[in-house]
Formats: structure tokens, sequence, C-alpha cells
């Protein structure tokens, strides 16, 4: 009695269960990972790009006024203007790459403000002049990989070679005396990073890229500091972190044996730390970001 008690129960149980089994559906079935048939073909594109600079800390201040018993700070913000990136690549095997981008970005941005003087005990006039000067040259190595019909990512590592620059110059309204000031630094380190789209069909997908690095070199600040008329110069040798990112859609049109692509999108980047402020107490993140536009030529060999 008690086996088919067991036997009875194992039957219900069993019943039971593929009728609650079978009210949750089909089991979806994850997307086929592959990489592309083997294949060479090589790119060239150039992109515009319309960016703003910010930074952290006091850096973004120049003096104060005093107001009674306020002392409100002037904000210096930076105009935005345009800057290019070039890059070029060589696809070869199944899905890999060989890529070199170069960023470039300079401007130049002129405030004036009313700043509280301790020598004139009053609010005097005076100006500041910035110039920043991006270059930042990466080599990426690249895979590409395809999840299921619409998803593919491209996971690439490499390098980046980075030159930042700052310009300065601060003028005294009543004085006329203008103290120069330069910033700047040259890194070199290892980035890694992904591409990541959903294509709707063959020509539109939209997309979000990401990447980091970790660079290593000499930081230096030279000039004369507007508080104390000093001659400052400064050197180090520091790490600066950056990410990136982007986000975006793109048009690929087919043109007899090749692949142009449009595409737009808006971009961030930042980098830790990576120059002094004037006063060399502190230092700065600078960042850069902005809409972009571009177009790429895809040809195969």
């Amino acid at each position: 009695m008690l086996d088919l008690k067991k036997t009875a129960l194992a039957v219900l149980m069993s019943v039971s269960g593929a009728g609650f089994a079978g009210t949750m559906g089909p089991v979806c079935q994850p997307g086929n990972v592959t990489v592309p048939c083997p294949s060479s073909a090589w790119d060239v594109g150039i992109q515009a790009l319309y960016l703003k600079p910010s930074y952290s800390a006091n850096a973004v201040y120049v003096g104060y006024v005093l107001n009674g018993d306020r002392q409100i700070r002037n904000e210096f913000e930076p105009e935005w203007d345009w800057g290019f990136k070039l890059e070029g690549s060589y696809h070869f095997n199944t899905g890999n790459d060989i890529n070199v981008n170069w960023y470039h970005y300079n401007q130049s941005t002129r405030r004036s403000f009313t700043v509280y003087s301790s020598t004139f005990e009053a609010n005097i006039p005076y100006s500041t002049w910035i110039e920043p000067k991006w270059d930042a040259v990466n080599f990426e190595f690249g895979q590409h990989v395809d999840f299921g019909e619409y998803k593919d990512i491209r996971f690439h590592a490499g390098f980046q070679y980075l030159r930042l620059e700052h310009d300065i110059r601060n003028s005294n309204g009543l004085t006329g005396v203008v103290h120069p000031f330069n910033l700047e630094f040259k890194g070199f380190g290892p980035r890694i990073g992904m591409d990541m789209a959903y294509n709707f069909n063959d020509a539109f997908a939209i997309y979000g890229n990401g990447a980091a690095a970790l660079l290593v070199g000499d930081s230096d600040a030279n000039g004369q500091s507007a508080a104390t008329s000093l001659y400052i110069s400064s050197s180090k040798w520091t790490t600066v972190p950056e990410l990136e990112a982007k986000t975006g859609i793109k048009y690929n049109h087919l043109c007899g044996s090749g692949v142009l692509t449009a595409d737009a999108g808006y971009m961030w980047v930042n980098y830790f730390n990576a120059q002094h402020s004037v006063d060399l107490a502190e230092e700065t993140n600078v960042a850069f970001n902005g809409p972009y536009i571009g177009l790429k030529w895809l040809g195969s060999i």
C-alpha cells in the first residue's frame, strides 16, 4: 500500500509540474555567438567634433568679487568649438582589425570679470584667456563578434598617446600686466574598450561605445602667478586615468565594392587629475563633451 501511495504521488507531481510548466510558454533559445567569415578590407573615416571643455576643483573659477559681506566667485565657462577625428583600419582574418585614430581639438576663450584685489582693496577689471589643446592617438587591436542576428560587439585593446596642454594668460585691467601660464601633460598607456551595436536591418543601427585608459607621463606647469607675481615651475611623473563614452546612430549604404557609413552621436571624454590648477595646490580633471557627425568608407581587398 505504501509503494502504491508513493507511485501515485510521483505521478500527480509529474502531471502537476507539466501543467505548470506549460503555462510559462516556450523556452527562449539564445542566439548563436559567431565571428565573421575570413575576409580582408580597409576603411578610412573622418568625424567633425563640436566640443566644450570642462574642469573640476578651483580651475573653473577666476577670483571673486566682494559684495558687502558676500564673496561671489567668477566662473570661467569655455566656448564650444570644432575639432576632428581621423581614423584608418585594416580588417583581416575572422573579424580582426587594426585601427589607428587621432582626436584633435584646439580652441580659445577670453572672459572679462570684476575681481577683488587685496592690493587695491577694491574690485578691479580683469580678463582671462585660456587655450586648451588636445591630441589623443589610439592604437587598437579589435575583434568583431556577432551575438545573434541583430547585436554585435567589437572588443578592442591597445594603447593611447596623449598630449594635453593649456595656455593661460591673466591680465590686470588697471596695471595692464599680463601673467602667462602653461600646463602640459604628455602620457602613454594601455587602453581597452567595447563598441556595441544593435542593427535594425542592414542599413540602420544604434550603438554605444565605451573605453578606459591608464596613462603614465610627465605633467609640467610653468608661468607667473597672478596672485604673487612669482614665477612658478614644476614637473612630476604621474598617472592619469581616462574614461570615454559615445552613443549614436549610423546608416550604411552599399556602393559597388564598398560601404559608405554616416553616423552622428554624442561623446564624453574625461581625464582624471590631468593637470595642475594655476596655484599648483590642486589638480583638475579635464573633460571634453559634445555632438559629432562623421563619414567612413569601407572597401574590400
